[in-house]
């Protein structure tokens, strides 16, 4: 009865405070809003995890090389550890593969597909919605092809009949079974379309033992088994095919982790946690204007409280009301923060789409979202409200009640309540603002970047040739050359090439040898990235050789072993030397593919302009790269580069007739203009640092208000102080240092520790920036000197009130 009592009294006094109550609950909803809409993302990455029963004990199991890098799993590796395990139920391997799916009378295709284990749907539970899941003989050598459709794929291509099953479909020119069609929405592992049995996986069998980059290994745990428990005994079967197999196992360890730490670790699980925290240093500020908000509206009540407390009420009796009080305003905040967040996960949803997040991340807020909100809604009530109650049920009844009585000790406990508060929103500010000019400083140098050519006009694609088709290089070359020379007579085509990854598109990283130069012993060779280029490719990205020459028709082949560089390279291991006609050797950091030559030593021939490959953060200067003829080393997976004479994308359809006409089975895939292909590779800092923008900007108003409040009532405080000061002779200039020293003081304190704090984050960021140091002293004294301007301007407008004041009003107030 109490408790509704005390409700029905806050709610008249929000009521009737009515400007009060509107910048509070304005403040705390952004705070609310912010922290419930980034909870929904983390949630939705990190913590909700795959959706199907106990997601935490299905595991991922990898390895780790001797200079701890995470790898793979080989096959041999994987037979072995499936047939020793006891605290798993079942271990399945995986292998990601593109796929080309064709069939009579339609368009041919390309999708997401896996090979895997035939258990790997047992394992996580999920069953096909039409069909049969794989058995175990549909995964041994020899057995008839099957595959198992996803549900889009069923939709899209066969307009959802169910006479599909059974039916002889190719796949990778391969007849293959259709067995079942998966539920609506499911594309496990991440974003797959289709699913094929592992034994179908070509040079499966062939693959050695230390190739450790071909397949991804999962598993559930046995019941009753601990992570820890199935650690310790991957630890020993590694430890046992060490000593066994000492030649390709050595110094390999198991490594076992959650299915969701593994896809959604690393860089992107640093960015939401950054974010969380962001978000809740701009929940802290607007707690703490709140709290300052109530502390200056206490001098007002003290008298309320003092009759109280005279009728005899409690301490806690009046702690209760106050806080019953500002929990009824952390509700009403959280209401309209609850609709910020939805707004602010629509749009961030929007943005998001397409960009390669794994199947099961779905932006939306379930019951952990809701329970978090809760929390945090009572929470802030009692953040904010609990020093102002205190401070308010402490008042002195004598002190207030008697004439003239206005501050005294609870004045003072106030000021120092008011300087604390103020000061913490000053350092979280600074931090913040740090954060988010280290994520702007990362996104503007991205966008800005040099990407050495000329992207307008340049179209890109994908093609992928089948290995059952194209086995050998040489048939691939021959697919290549034929296409190459039909792109070549076309009109409205400028140039065209192939190459197996466009600029800023990445490389193949390999390990360089330098004939006349020994290798140290116990050092690590350098690494350069490797790229395969067609005829014509320095052409169509519009480059032209510094020195030497471009490939011709006989570079690639038998006796005619060559490269270009480009010139970082050359700078970095070559220095003032001349480096055409040196020869060097490529060699993969690890076991070479099934069937693929050993590294021969090449000639340099030419070298070329530098044009990044990489756009990693931590990637501050160019990659050396080393650029190979496409002839004697043709690839299956290549991408199809295309400089048009005008509209790039319209010739799209006439580079698909191109391909069609030499293989009617072949897709063509990710078309995209140059441009497209940069704006994708840039979202997660174009996103994410816009985030960080607005949150630290949010933050820079919240301290700004804060400031010019406690200012203004410092003002109010002050009132006949200031009227005896001016009527006794004291300046302008004079009152107006007495109202901006404490500000200042505070603004030091509060600047000194948010430095400290600021370059803590930025330490913490640095793994996640790109051309941007984690130390930038200019960019701190920047940030530093914007929020001194922001807060002395906040500071100094009711300060210069104060200046103005007549006297004799001053005194006949009081």
């Amino acid at each position: 009865m109490n408790l509704f009592q005390d409700l029905k009294f806050a709610v008249r006094l929000l009521i009737k405070d009515r400007w009060f109550t509107a910048v509070a609950v304005t403040a705390l909803a952004l705070g609310i809003g912010v922290n419930a809409t980034v909870f929904t993302f983390v949630n939705a990455v990190l913590i909700r995890g795959l959706p199907f029963n106990d997601p935490d004990r299905i595991l991922v199991v990898g390895t780790r090389d001797a200079r701890a890098r995470d790898r793979g799993v080989s096959y041999q590796d994987f037979v072995d550890w499936r047939a020793a395990t006891r605290t798993f139920s079942g271990l399945a391997a995986y292998s990601g593969q593109t796929m080309n799916v064709s069939d009579e009378g339609r368009t041919p295709e390309r999708y997401q597909g896996p090979y895997q284990s035939a258990n790997a749907f047992s394992l996580i539970g999920q069953k096909p919605l039409i069909g049969r899941d794989f058995l175990p003989e549909d995964d041994r050598p020899g057995a008839a092809a099957v595959v198992i459709l996803g549900n889009g794929v069923w939709k899209n291509r066969y307009g959802s009949d169910p006479s599909v099953l059974g039916r002889t479909i190719k796949v990778n020119e391969m007849p293959a079974t259709v067995i079942a069609v998966m539920p609506e929405g499911f594309k496990f592992p991440t974003g797959a379309d289709l699913w094929m049995p592992l034994a179908q996986m070509p040079q499966l069998l062939e693959q050695k033992r230390d190739a450790r980059n071909s397949l991804d290994t999962f598993g559930r745990l046995a019941d009753g088994v601990t992570m820890a428990q199935a650690q310790s005994e991957m630890n020993t079967i590694a430890g046992k095919l060490a000593r066994d197999y000492p030649d390709t196992n050595k110094d390999v360890s198991a490594r076992v982790m959650t299915f969701n730490d593994r896809v959604n670790g690393g860089p992107i699980k640093l960015i939401f946690l950054s974010l969380m925290g962001a978000v809740g240093f701009v929940l802290l500020i607007a707690c703490a204007n709140v709290a300052n908000l109530l502390l200056a509206r206490s001098a007002s009540r003290a008298r309320e409280m003092s009759v109280r407390i005279s009728l005899g009420a409690s301490r806690w009796r009046i702690v209760r009301q106050l806080l019953v009080e500002s929990v009824l305003l952390s509700i009403i905040s959280g209401l309209l923060g609850l609709a910020l967040a939805y707004v602010g996960v629509r749009l961030f949803d929007a943005a998001t789409q397409d960009v390669g997040k794994p199947y099961w991340i779905a932006f939306t807020m379930d019951a952990q979202v809701f329970a978090f909100f809760a929390a945090v809604c009572l929470g802030t009530g009692v953040v904010f409200g609990l020093a102002p109650a205190l401070h308010v049920s402490k008042t002195d009844l004598n002190e207030v009640l008697k004439e003239g009585g206005r501050s005294g000790s609870s004045g003072m406990r106030a000021r120092r309540w008011t300087s604390a508060l103020i000061v913490a929103e000053l350092a979280l500010t600074l931090v913040l603002l740090a954060g988010a000019g280290l994520m702007m400083r990362s996104f503007l140098n991205l966008y800005r970047l040099d990407v050495g050519i000329e992207t307008s006009q340049l179209l890109t694609m994908r093609l992928n040739l089948p290995n059952q088709k194209y086995p050998t290089p040489e048939q691939r070359w021959i697919f290549y050359e034929r296409l190459d020379q039909r792109l070549a007579g076309l009109s409205g085509i400028q140039a065209a090439t192939l190459t197996t990854n466009m600029p800023l598109g990445g490389g193949f990283p390999r390990l360089l040898s330098m004939d006349g130069k020994e290798p140290v012993a116990g050092e690590q060779p350098p690494t350069v990235t490797q790229v395969t280029i067609g005829p014509r490719y320095f052409e169509t990205v519009g480059l032209k050789m510094l020195r030497g020459r471009a490939f011709d028709e006989l570079d690639g082949t038998a006796g005619h072993d060559s490269t270009i560089i480009n010139q970082r390279f050359a700078s970095m291991y070559f220095g003032t030397d001349d480096p055409i006609g040196r020869r060097i050797k490529l060699r993969v950091d690890g076991p070479q593919s099934p069937g693929a030559p050993p590294p021969e030593w090449v000639t340099i021939v030419g070298i070329a302009p530098t044009v990044r490959q990489r756009m990693q953060p931590g990637d501050d200067v160019p990659d050396p790269v080393a650029y190979i003829p496409l002839r004697g080393h043709a690839p299956s997976f290549m991408m199809l580069l295309i400089r048009a004479q005008r509209d790039a994308a319209s010739l799209t359809s006439l580079a698909r007739e191109e391909v069609r006409a030499i293989d009617p089975n072949l897709p063509l895939f990710g078309v995209l203009t140059m441009d497209q292909q940069l704006a994708q590779q840039r979202w997660p800092f174009r996103i994410f640092g816009t985030m960080f923008a607005i949150f630290a900007l949010i933050a820079l108003a919240l301290s700004a208000v804060g400031l010019y409040a406690v200012t203004a009532y410092s003002v109010a405080q002050r009132t006949q102080e200031i009227g005896v000061r001016m009527a006794l002779g004291a300046q302008a200039a004079q009152v107006l240092w007495l109202i901006l020293r404490r500000s200042i003081v505070q603004m030091v304190i509060g600047l000194t520790i948010g430095i400290a704090g600021a370059l803590g984050v930025s330490k913490l960021l640095s793994s996640v920036l790109f051309q941007t140091g984690s130390r930038d002293p200019v960019l701190l004294a920047g940030i530093v000197l914007l929020l001194i301007i922001v807060s002395t301007s906040a500071c100094l407008w009711p300060a210069r009130r104060a200046t103005r004041l007549d006297p004799v009003n001053a005194l006949r107030n009081e």
